[in-house]
């Protein structure tokens, strides 16, 4: 019986696939190489062959009613919004309507029941990006924490209001039920699925030969005026934010310059991101250190200062926490 099932839809991303197959099969050459059990995955699709984005192909089971999974580890990457058969919508391919619609097609139909069926028997269901979708039309995101894509956080508050999203985190683990954020973070999460399996030496030696680094968050990826067609009011306040750096006024006076209640603009961040006022602040702060960081040659302590922390040793705990790097680590990355 395989230990992982790889449940892959119709124009998924390609890329959300690859990782997912490539951390395995780096997985089982490090096990050979260290003596660790090998394990065993099947790719199962809506038929034999499916196209993934960019029309890139990939040969599958079939995933039938009768199809066995097991105790294997579900794992379904991120979607695709590109599916020719979608309209598009004035959101682009982040279009609400327009998600709606590729989670009710036949093959993602059929996931979900596969999905509800397999959670109902105590087995680990675990997606990133806009896979975590199928597990929310599957009811198992119900009463448990999630990530997912940043760009879909109000989507998935409003679609599954008996889930608590936090788009910040860039894996959450909830019991059974894994989720991941975007779709490269497809392969944090086949870290943290192939330390359960492998175990944690395997995994780390995984993430050295595939050149990953930690990402315990996306904040420091939102791109939250690209939140505008979701609400301007988080574009206004990230704008406002780096125009203000680096005393950021109160919460109320934030409010009070974009002529909105305090409780209004929590609300409206909160719908918009899955977090608080005080996490964009905290966000657009080190995403603005982060770039003097990888640019300048500014002393530490200067730059802490330029975005608002008391001294450096804030900034190093602010970036080993979300970054896992140290502010010196971050010299010279930019390209």
């Amino acid at each position: 019986m395989p230990d992982f099932t790889i449940a892959v839809l119709d124009w998924a991303l390609a890329a959300s696939v690859a990782v997912t197959l490539d951390a395995l099969a780096a997985a089982n050459r490090i096990a050979q190489a260290t003596g660790v059990p090998l394990r065993r995955w099947q790719v199962v699709g809506s038929g034999t062959s499916l196209l993934l984005s960019g029309g890139l192909a990939l040969r599958t089971d079939a995933l039938t009613e009768e199809a066995d999974l097991g105790a294997s580890i579900l794992v379904v990457p991120g979607l695709g919004l590109d599916h020719p058969c979608l309209q598009g919508g004035p959101q682009g391919r982040f279009d609400w309507d327009r998600i709606a619609d590729r989670v009710a097609m036949p093959d993602a139909s059929a996931l979900v029941e596969r999905v509800r069926e397999h959670s109902a028997v105590g087995g680990t269901v675990a997606a990133s990006c806009s896979g975590v979708l199928v597990l929310g039309e599957a009811g198992v995101l119900n009463g448990r924490a999630a990530t997912t894509h940043w760009r879909l956080a109000s989507l998935l508050q409003r679609r599954y209001p008996a889930c608590s999203p936090d788009v910040s985190r860039m894996v959450v683990r909830d019991g059974p039920v894994v989720t991941a954020g975007a779709a490269l973070a497809q392969m944090d999460l086949m870290l943290l699925l192939i330390a359960d399996v492998y175990g944690r030496d395997v995994a780390d030696l995984v993430g050295r030969y595939l050149l990953l680094d930690g990402r315990p968050t996306q904040s420091c990826y939102m791109a939250l005026s690209h939140l505008r067609s979701v609400d301007d009011t988080v574009s206004r306040l990230e704008r406002l934010i780096e125009a203000s750096l680096p005393e950021v006024p109160s919460l109320a006076v934030l409010a009070d310059r974009l002529h909105v209640t305090e409780k209004t603009l929590a609300r409206r961040v909160q719908r918009a991101t899955g977090q608080t006022p005080g996490a964009v602040v905290q966000a657009v702060r080190l995403r603005q250190a982060r770039h003097l960081l990888e640019t300048t040659r500014l002393p530490v302590a200067e730059v802490a200062s330029r975005v608002g922390y008391a001294d450096a040793t804030a900034l190093r705990r602010l970036t080993l926490k979300t970054l896992r790097l140290a502010p010196g680590q971050l010299r010279g990355r930019a390209p």
